[in-house]
């Protein structure tokens, strides 16, 4: 809750001044107080030391804000394209780098890596009962094992730091750090997800045994909502 609080103060020393003076005031009631910008995922997070290419930056808290976008300690220009998506400009930059949005009166949103220099990574699932993830570099080579021991993995889409993966067999989407660990569940009371995507900070899935697409929040839930039905048969990623 935020209330702007204005007085008018005139004194008198010889000739009369009036000022008008404003402050916010910010309150926390029934948990509803100032929120710093969240991000949710870079595109790309990898770009050339010299710099100078737009990184898309996905997340939520943009609109309407004084905002400064940070590579690592370097502040950048950027537009605010809407609520969830600013586009920012690269500085140059070495090594990887945290990229943070801070909003000048609610604070500094979590962080999200960027690579100078980097190629990027793509991942994938291989399907199985038993299944796994794995990483690869974008201009190729080998496979890079960051997970197993996941029950029939078919869809995935990567949120910051964190790759969500549809976990078939098991009727859930867990998460596995990008640099790879044990897969965490996050959403269950699934019914054989396969497809998965995201906007803002909610999750669509799409399931397969019931025709159903739902919705849910990154941070997980036991109940996702039902959005719509879907094609019988409908198999694969959201968008």
């Amino acid at each position: 809750m935020q209330n702007y609080h204005c007085w008018r103060i005139t004194g008198y020393s010889g000739v009369a001044t009036t000022v008008d003076t404003c402050f916010r005031l910010t309150l926390s009631l029934f948990g509803d107080g100032p929120m710093a910008p969240v991000l949710t995922s870079l595109n790309p997070n990898f770009g050339p030391a010299s710099g100078g290419n737009t990184v898309e930056i996905f997340g939520s808290g943009f609109a309407g804000k004084i905002l400064t976008v940070r590579f690592g300690a370097t502040a950048t220009t950027f537009t605010v394209v809407s609520d969830t998506q600013l586009n920012a400009i690269a500085p140059p930059g070495t090594g990887t780098v945290n990229v943070t949005v801070q909003d000048s009166l609610d604070g500094t949103s979590n962080a999200l890596l960027y690579t100078y220099g980097g190629t990027g990574l793509l991942y994938l699932t291989d399907g199985l009962v038993i299944g796994h993830v794995y990483s690869m570099p974008q201009t190729g080579g080998a496979p890079t094992l960051l997970a197993s021991g996941l029950n029939f993995p078919i869809g995935l889409i990567r949120i910051g730091n964190l790759l969500y993966i549809c976990e078939t067999g098991a009727n859930r989407v867990s998460t596995v750090p990008i640099t790879g660990g044990a897969p965490t569940p996050l959403v269950t009371g699934l019914a054989g997800p396969t497809g998965i995507t995201v906007s803002g900070n909610t999750l669509f899935i799409a399931n397969q045994n019931n025709n159903t697409l739902v919705s849910a929040p990154i941070t997980g839930t036991a109940t996702p909502t039902l959005v719509a039905t879907i094609p019988t048969g409908a198999f694969g990623d959201t968008a």
